[in-house]
C-alpha cells in the first residue's frame, strides 16, 4: 500500500479528500486499516479503497469513523462535497447501488447495449466512458473517477472469497463495436476467459428470439449476505434500487426465464469465438 499512498493527491476530487483525511486520522490514532475496519465494521480493503479514492464513501460510514478516530466530526463536514460530486459523476442511486454490490454473494446481470461493467476490459471501459464524458460535455477528471470505479468493482470477481455472478449478454453487445478492432478483439478474449473461472457463469441471448426475450431492458439483481435479494435498473440520468419484494420477486422469476431462453454456456462461448473470427480476425 506504500506506493498507492505516495501516489494519493487530495486535491483531485472530494472523495481523494475525504480518503486523506480518514487516513490521517488512523494513522494519528495508530490503527492499521484492519484495526479500523474491525472497530466499524467492514471489510479491510473498503477502507483501503475509501482512502485511496477509488470508493465512494457513504454518511453512516463517515459519522462512524468520526466516532472512532475523535475527529471532531471533520469527516462527516466533508460528506456534502462528496455527495455532490458524486451526484454529477454518477446517476442518482447508483453509489448505494454500488455499497449494495460490494456485499453481495451472488449477482445475476442483463445487458441489451454494452458489456456488463465488472465484464468490461479497461480499454474497452475507458473508450465507453470516454465517449459518454465528450456527449455530457464532462472533464478528464469526471471520466477518470468513473473509469478507476469500474475496474475497482471488478474485484468482486477476483476476490480470494468471490461472488459468483451469473451474466447474461444480448447478441447486439457483442456485434457494437467500441473503441475500435483492437479493443474488441481484447474484449471478447476476455469474456472467454473469465467466463472459465468457477465463480463466473455466462450466456448470450440470441437475437433470434425477438420479442420472445422475458427481459427488455437491463436488469441486476443482488443476493446479499442475508439471502434477501435486490434489484437494480438504470434511465440515462438515474437509477433506484428495488428492495421491494413484491417488485423483485417478478424479476427473479423474468430473469430464471432469460437463462432459461439464452444459450447454453457453451453454444454463448461457441459464439463468442464466431463473432470474434467474423469481425475482428
Amino acid at each position: 500500500m506504500g506506493g498507492r499512498k505516495n501516489e494519493l493527491d487530495p486535491s483531485e476530487s472530494p472523495g481523494s479528500l475525504f480518503g486523506g483525511m480518514l487516513r490521517h486520522y488512523r494513522e494519528l490514532r495508530e490503527l492499521s486499516q484492519p484495526q479500523l475496519a474491525a472497530k466499524v465494521p467492514c471489510d479491510a480493503s473498503f477502507i483501503s479503497k475509501v482512502e485511496s479514492g477509488t470508493r465512494p464513501p457513504k454518511e453512516d460510514f463517515a459519522a462512524t469513523c468520526d466516532a472512532i478516530l475523535r475527529t471532531g466530526g471533520a469527516l462527516a463536514y466533508l460528506m456534502p462535497y462528496v455527495k455532490k460530486r458524486l451526484e454529477l459523476v454518477f446517476p442518482e442511486g447508483f453509489v448505494d447501488y454500488v455499497a449494495e454490490e460490494a456485499r453481495a454473494t451472488e449477482l445475476r446481470i442483463f445487458e441489451t447495449t454494452y458489456m456488463p461493467g465488472l465484464l468490461q476490459t479497461p480499454a474497452y471501459a475507458r473508450a465507453l466512458l470516454s465517449a459518454v464524458g465528450i456527449q455530457r460535455d464532462d472533464d478528464i477528471d469526471t471520466v477518470e473517477e468513473r473509469l478507476a470505479l469500474r475496474l475497482d468493482r471488478q474485484q468482486i470477481i477476483t476476490a480470494e472469497t468471490p461472488a459468483f455472478v451469473f451474466a447474461v449478454i444480448d447478441e447486439s453487445v457483442l456485434r457494437r463495436p467500441v473503441g475500435g478492432p483492437v479493443v474488441m478483439r481484447e474484449q471478447l478474449d476476455h469474456l472467454l476467459t473469465t467466463a472459465d473461472r468457477p465463480n463466473v457463469a455466462l450466456q448470450v441471448a440470441p437475437t433470434a428470439l425477438g420479442e420472445r426475450a422475458p427481459l427488455g431492458a437491463p436488469l441486476t439483481l443482488l443476493t446479499l449476505p442475508d439471502s434477501s435479494v435486490v434489484g437494480y435498473a438504470e434511465s440515462l440520468r438515474r437509477g433506484w434500487l428495488e428492495r421491494d419484494k413484491a417488485v423483485v420477486g417478478p424479476w427473479q422469476r423474468q430473469y430464471a426465464l432469460l437463462q432459461v431462453a439464452a444459450l447454453s454456456q457453451v453454444a454463448s462461448m461457441d459464439l463468442i469465438r464466431q463473432v470474434r473470427q467474423d469481425l475482428y480476425s
